[in-house]
């Protein structure tokens, strides 16, 4: 029987949770895969929450992914802009593209809700008709705006992320209620896509990341030793994967 209504994509719930780790350099980034890091993404930790890499950078280290481990899932930031630089987004978002990654991902920063809305549109209109594979990553550190997360999920992307700009507040976990995360992460999910989480988060926040059931995971901080800006810290980064199992 037609009930008149949308019809809403099955929820899926991820086998397990995977890791998602942000590299800066070539050396970093074979780090990481040789470790086994699910996703391995690009950007630069000093240059703000989604610091984007010189676009020889990404093609460098996209290269020598490649060459050593050909199947290795390989993601960048466009870097840090506000929502209403949408073309100028939407350009980095080609050159990035164009360096070989599987993913972009675009930060969509919620100062400005209408703007916010307006590029989440514009993104998915560009990867209908491009093919590229944009990741939006809605900066949460206030929350986000419902119709926001409505665009995100409608969108058609293959996945969605939730992160901090703020690294030094606090996880994300910690910076905003565990039951309105789960909201987002079910909203989210019902667009088909797969959903991560990101934003300062350490092993400790892993039993309440299971809780929430993303698909996966972001980190940097917690495979540093010390500052973020710092590289990783093999011994944290192998005892996190094992934590993930």
């Amino acid at each position: 029987m037609n009930t008149g209504l949308p019809a809403i994509a099955p929820v899926r719930l991820p086998t397990r949770l995977r890791a998602l780790v942000s590299v800066r350099d070539v050396a970093e980034a074979l780090q990481a895969a040789a470790a086994g890091v699910d996703t391995i993404d690009l950007k630069d930790p000093s240059d703000g929450a989604l610091g984007g890499l010189p676009l020889g950078v990404i093609a460098d280290i996209v290269a020598a992914l490649r060459a050593r481990t050909p199947s290795a899932s390989i993601s960048a930031t466009v870097g840090d802009w506000p929502a209403a630089a949408c073309a100028a987004i939407q350009r980095r978002v080609e050159r990035v593209a164009a360096c070989g990654v599987d993913q972009v991902k675009v930060g969509i920063p919620m100062h400005d809700p209408a703007a916010a809305r307006d590029l989440l549109d514009a993104l998915a209109g560009q990867a209908r008709a491009s093919g590229i594979a944009i990741v939006p990553v809605l900066i949460a550190d206030d929350g986000l705006a419902p119709a926001c997360v409505d665009a995100a999920a409608a969108g058609g992307f293959p996945a969605v992320m939730l992160d901090t700009a703020d690294k030094r507040g606090g996880s994300l976990l910690q910076r905003r209620p565990a039951g309105e995360l789960a909201a987002w992460v079910t909203a989210l999910r019902r667009g088909g896509g797969q959903v991560g989480l990101a934003g300062a988060l350490m092993p400790s926040d892993l039993p309440a990341l299971r809780a929430l059931a993303p698909d996966y995971a972001g980190f940097r901080s917690a495979v540093c030793a010390g500052d973020r800006r710092l590289g990783l810290d093999p011994d944290r980064l192998a005892a996190l994967l094992a934590a993930l199992g």
